[in-house]
C-alpha cells in the first residue's frame, strides 16, 4: 500500500494516506465495582480522524465469542488524535462515547478487543473470532492462562497482556509496536484521551509527614472535589490522579455493629473534611470527600493523612485504592456543619457540600417512602422535603404553567436520609426511632424531621444524608377509622382492593397470575381488606381490582363478602350486587359493588356499562372501550324513600400507552384520551337514567385514574358532577389518595350531582395506604414472597391493605317529602296539643 501511495504521488495525483488507528489504551478491570472501564483508539497522533467504517468488538474468552459491538460510525479522534469509548462517561475523563452498560462493560479475561474495517451488524453476539478487515486487537486477561483461539486475532507470537484493578494496559510510548502487537504494552495510571504514562511517569512521592504539603501529589480537598457549576459536568478535575490529602474523619461507616447489635459492612468507608482553617473560601467548591476504605480502622475526630486515587460512583466524587494512611492525631473538634435549607435554587448548591457536614433545623416532611427507586425496605431511605408536593396536574391544569413546574420543584425540594448502611435488605431500619421500624412503629409520609444533622452523600443526582442526629416526630400519625360526620345516616365508599385473587376459593389455585402468591398470603391480604372495610362501615362499598372470576360460591367477591360478614352483627350484614351476567367483561379484574339490604334496597335494573351499549362518537365508533378500561357497574338504591344511583368504575392506568398521539407529552400520562373518551361515555350513559330509576341523584365511584385536573375529569365536571373532596365537606384542605415518584395526588375519586352533593355531610380520603411503606403490606418472607427481603412486618390490620387509599362519603338522606309534610301538619298539631292543655 505505501508503495502505491508513493507512485501515486509521483504521477501527480493528489491522494491523502488514511492513519493507521490502533487499539492504545484499555481498562479492562477496576477496584470494586468495574465503573470506569473504556477503550482509548490512536490514530498516531494526525488528529480529526474520521472512525466511519469501524466497529469495536469484544469478545469472550470462555467461548471465543463476540458479546458487544459498537459501530463507531460520526465519530472522529480529537485534535491530539485520540477517541474514547466508555461505559461510563461520568468515571471516565474524555470519554466521546458513552454505551451501555454502565459498570462491568468490558470482561476481565481472558478476553479481547478488536478494531474492524466492518459494521456493528456484521458481529451479532454470538459471532465467531476472525481476521478479515481486522485493523488491531489487544488479547488480554487478569493472571489468566492463554487463551490460544483470542490470540489468532494477533500476529506471531504476541502475547496476551496482563491487567491490573488500579492501572490500564497502554502502549509504550503512543503506538509502539504497530497494530496487532502486543509486546510493547505496559501496565500504567489510566490516561483516556491522553498521552500514555507507561514506564516515564515521574517518581512516585513518598506519603510524607503530617502537615507536610511540599509533594507534588498533596492536594486539598477543595481541589479534588472541584468547582462545579454544571450538574452534567460533575466529575472531580484530578479523576484518575493519586492525590495526598489531609482530613478530619467526620464519620465512620467502615463497617461494624448496627443500633440492633447485627455486623454489617455499611458503606465500606469514612467522609473526612477540611479543619476550618484550611477551607479555601470558596462556597462552589466542597471541603469534604468519602474514602472508599475499610481496611484500617479510624475514629470520628481522628485527623488522617492519606494517598490514594481520585474516582467517582455514580457520580459521587471517593478517593479509593489507598496506599498509604496514618493518624495524624485524634479527638480533634469536627469541622462545623453547614447549614442546607430547602428548597434550593439548583442542585449544585447541594453538590457544593457533598461530602461535608450538614445541618437543617427547618422542620422538614417526611415527603416520600421509595428514595432513589429502591424503597425503603431496600436501602432504608426516605426521602424528605419542605413540603409536600403534589402531582402537577392534581393541582393544576395540564399544561400550566403551574402543572408543568411541580416536577421541578420537588427535584429542587428534595433529600434523602439513609441508615447508613449501603447493603440492600437491612435487617434493621433505625426509623422513626431507635427502636426501629415495625408493624407497630411506622414510617409515615408526612411525619415531620424539625433537627437533622449528618454527611451530604450522592447517587447520581439525588442528595442523601447520613445522620449523625436526627429527630422524626410523627404528626401524621395512624387513625384507627376514617372521619365521618356524626349525624350521618349512610356511608358510601370506594376503594381499590389491589388484585383480590382468592385462588380457585377453596383454599388452592395459587399462585394466581396476580395478586397473593399463596394461601398463607391471601389470608393476610383478605384479613387487611376485611379490617379496612370493618372500620369503614360503609352501607355501600364499590370495589376496584376484584379477580374477575363471577359470582358463584368460590368467586372472590363472595369469599370477601363472607369474611366482611363474619364480623358483622346479625342484621347488619353485606350484599353483592348482582349483574346478572357469568363475568364483567373479560379484564382479569373487575369492579364490584357490596350493600346492606337493611339500610339500602335495590331499585330499578343492574347494568353495565362495555363497549357493546357505550354512546358513539362522530365516527360511530364507541367511546368506551372494554378492551382498555374494565366496564363500569351501575345500580340505583332507595333510602327513606329517596332514590340515587351508583356508578363503580376503573378507568384505564397510565401504565402501558394506548399508542395515541403525542402520549403522554402533556403530563397527563399514556392513555389519557382513552380515558377522557371513557368518561364522556359515562357522562352520556348516565344521563339516560340507564337503572331505569328517575332520579336526579347520582354519585360516581371508582379508580379513575386520572388526577383531578385532568381531562377525564374536567369531562366529568362539565357534565354536572362534583369532586366531593374539592367541597367544604372534605375532610382536608389538599385531598389525595395515592403516591407516586415523591408526589402525591387523587387518583380515586366520589364525584355526585348537585341534588346529591346536597346530602353530603363528610368526605374523607382515609390515610391507611399511600402514606405507608409496602413494607406493611400483606407479603412476608414466610408467605410467598418472591424476592429476597428482610420483611415480616404485615399485621392483619387496614394499613397498607392496598396501595390506594379508600374515599368515605357521609350523607344524610331526607326522608322523600318529609319536610313538606311536617310543615302541613304544624297547625293540627298545635290544635292537638292545645286542646290536651299543653303548650306546643
Amino acid at each position: 500500500m505505501k508503495h502505491w501511495i508513493a507512485m501515486a504521488a509521483l504521477s501527480g495525483i493528489g491522494l491523502t494516506a488514511q492513519a493507521e488507528l490502533i487499539i492504545n489504551e484499555v481498562d479492562a478491570d477496576n477496584s470494586s465495582t468495574d465503573t470506569a472501564e473504556f477503550v482509548e483508539i490512536f490514530d498516531g497522533g494526525n488528529g480529526n480522524t474520521s472512525l466511519d467504517g469501524y466497529v469495536l468488538v469484544l469478545f469472550n474468552g470462555s467461548n471465543d465469542l463476540s458479546y458487544q459491538a459498537f459501530d463507531l460510525d460520526g465519530y472522529n479522534t480529537n485534535a491530539s488524535g485520540y477517541f474514547v469509548l466508555c461505559g461510563d462517561s461520568a468515571n471516565v475523563a474524555n470519554c466521546d462515547l458513552d454505551v451501555t452498560p454502565d459498570s462491568n462493560l468490558i470482561q476481565n479475561g481472558a478476553d479481547a478487543v478488536a478494531l474492524y474495517q466492518a459494521e456493528a451488524k456484521d458481529f451479532p453476539n454470538g459471532s465467531a473470532l476472525t481476521t478479515s478487515n481486522l485493523s488491531d486487537a489487544l488479547v488480554y486477561g487478569t493472571n489468566d492462562a492463554d487463551d490460544s483461539g483470542l490470540l489468532t486475532l494477533l500476529n506471531s507470537n504476541q502475547p496476551q497482556v496482563n491487567d491490573t484493578v488500579t492501572e490500564s494496559m497502554q502502549r509504550c510510548a503512543n503506538g509502539s509496536g504497530g497494530a496487532r502487537n502486543s509486546d510493547s504494552y505496559t501496565q500504567a495510571v489510566p490516561t483516556p484521551g491522553a498521552a500514555n504514562a507507561c514506564g516515564d511517569e515521574p517518581v512516585e512521592d513518598t506519603l510524607g509527614a503530617c502537615g507536610e504539603t511540599s509533594q507534588s501529589a498533596f492536594q486539598l480537598i477543595s481541589a479534588v472535589q472541584g468547582s462545579i457549576s454544571d450538574m452534567a459536568a460533575d466529575a472531580s478535575p484530578l479523576l484518575g490522579q493519586t492525590v495526598i490529602v489531609e482530613g478530619i474523619v467526620t464519620m465512620d461507616k467502615q463497617g461494624g455493629l448496627l443500633a440492633n447489635g447485627e455486623s454489617s459492612y455499611q458503606y465500606s468507608g469514612f467522609w473526612i473534611q477540611e479543619e476550618n482553617t484550611d477551607t479555601d473560601a470558596d462556597a462552589s467548591t466542597s471541603e469534604g470527600v468519602f474514602v472508599y476504605h475499610y481496611r484500617d480502622a479510624v475514629n470520628i475526630g481522628d485527623k488522617v493523612r492519606l494517598r490514594g486515587t481520585v474516582a467517582e460512583y455514580s457520580q459521587t466524587t471517593q478517593i479509593k485504592s489507598l496506599t498509604d494512611i496514618v493518624v495524624c492525631s485524634s479527638g480533634n473538634t469536627l469541622p462545623d456543619a453547614v447549614s442546607v435549607n430547602l428548597p434550593v435554587q439548583s442542585l449544585t448548591e447541594l453538590e457544593a457540600v457533598e461530602g461535608m457536614r450538614v445541618s437543617n433545623q427547618q422542620n422538614l416532611l417526611v415527603s416520600d417512602l421509595f428514595g432513589t427507586g429502591y424503597g425503603f425496605g431496600n436501602y432504608g431511605q426516605f426521602a424528605v422535603s419542605s413540603a409536600l408536593h403534589f402531582q402537577g396536574t392534581e393541582i393544576a391544569l395540564p399544561g400550566s404553567s403551574a402543572a408543568l413546574a411541580a416536577n421541578e420543584e420537588r427535584i429542587l425540594d428534595t433529600l434523602l436520609i439513609d441508615d447508613g448502611v449501603s447493603a440492600s435488605y437491612p435487617e434493621f431500619i433505625p426509623f422513626p426511632d431507635d427502636s426501629g421500624f415495625s408493624a407497630d412503629n411506622p414510617m409515615r409520609i408526612g411525619y415531620s424531621v424539625p433537627a437533622l444533622e449528618g454527611v451530604m452523600h450522592a447517587y447520581k443526582n439525588n442528595f442523601i444524608v447520613v445522620p449523625q442526629s436526627l429527630v422524626i416526630d410523627p404528626v401524621n400519625p395512624r387513625s384507627p377509622e376514617p372521619q365521618v360526620a356524626a349525624d350521618a345516616n349512610l356511608i358510601i365508599a370506594g376503594m381499590n382492593v389491589l388484585n383480590y385473587f382468592n385462588g380457585d376459593g377453596q383454599g388452592s389455585g395459587f399462585p394466581t397470575s396476580r395478586g397473593a402468591p399463596s394461601v398463607e398470603a391471601f389470608a393476610m391480604q383478605n384479613d387487611k381488606i376485611v379490617a379496612a372495610l370493618v372500620a369503614m362501615d360503609a352501607d355501600i362499598i364499590g370495589l376496584m381490582e376484584l379477580e374477575n372470576d363471577g359470582f358463584g360460591e368460590f368467586s372472590a367477591i363472595q369469599t370477601l363478602v363472607n369474611a366482611l360478614n363474619a364480623q358483622q352483627v346479625e342484621g347488619n350484614e353485606y350484599e353483592f350486587v348482582q349483574p346478572g351476567v357469568s363475568q364483567i367483561g373479560t379484564d382479569e379484574i373487575t369492579v364490584g359493588l357490596l350493600y346492606r339490604p337493611a339500610v339500602v334496597s335495590l331499585s330499578g335494573e343492574t347494568v353495565i356499562l362495555d363497549s357493546s351499549n357505550s354512546p358513539l362518537d362522530a365516527n360511530g365508533e364507541p367511546l368506551f372501550l372494554d378492551s382498555k378500561n374494565r366496564p363500569s357497574l351501575i345500580q340505583s338504591f332507595i333510602m327513606n324513600d329517596e332514590t340515587f344511583t351508583v356508578s363503580v368504575n376503573h378507568l384505564k392506568s397510565k401504565g402501558s400507552a394506548c399508542d395515541e398521539e403525542n402520549e403522554g407529552a402533556d403530563g397527563q400520562g399514556n392513555c389519557n384520551l382513552t380515558r377522557s373518551r371513557a368518561a364522556q361515555a359515562l357522562t352520556q350513559f348516565l344521563a339516560t337514567r340507564p337503572t331505569g330509576v328517575d332520579s336526579d341523584n347520582l354519585i360516581l365511584l371508582g379508580d379513575l385514574n386520572a388526577y383531578s385536573q385532568e381531562d377525564p375529569m374536567q369531562v366529568l365536571y362539565q357534565s354536572g358532577l362534583t369532586n366531593l373532596k374539592y367541597t367544604d365537606k372534605s375532610t382536608e384542605q389538599q385531598p389525595y389518595s395515592y403516591s407516586f415518584s415523591g408526589m402525591l395526588g387523587s387518583l380515586d375519586h366520589a364525584l355526585a350531582s348537585a341534588e346529591m352533593t346536597d346530602w353530603v355531610l363528610s368526605v374523607d380520603a382515609w390515610h391507611i395506604n399511600s402514606v405507608e411503606d409496602s413494607l406493611m403490606d400483606y407479603l412476608t418472607e414466610a408467605n410467598g414472597q418472591t424476592y429476597k427481603s428482610i420483611d415480616n412486618y404485615a399485621q392483619p390490620d387496614a394499613y397498607r391493605s392496598s396501595d390506594h387509599d379508600p374515599i368515605v362519603v357521609a350523607l344524610k338522606v331526607p326522608r322523600a317529602g318529609g319536610a313538606l309534610s311536617v310543615f302541613w301538619l304544624l297547625p293540627f298539631l298545635s290544635l292537638f296539643f292545645i286542646r290536651r292543655g299543653q303548650a306546643v
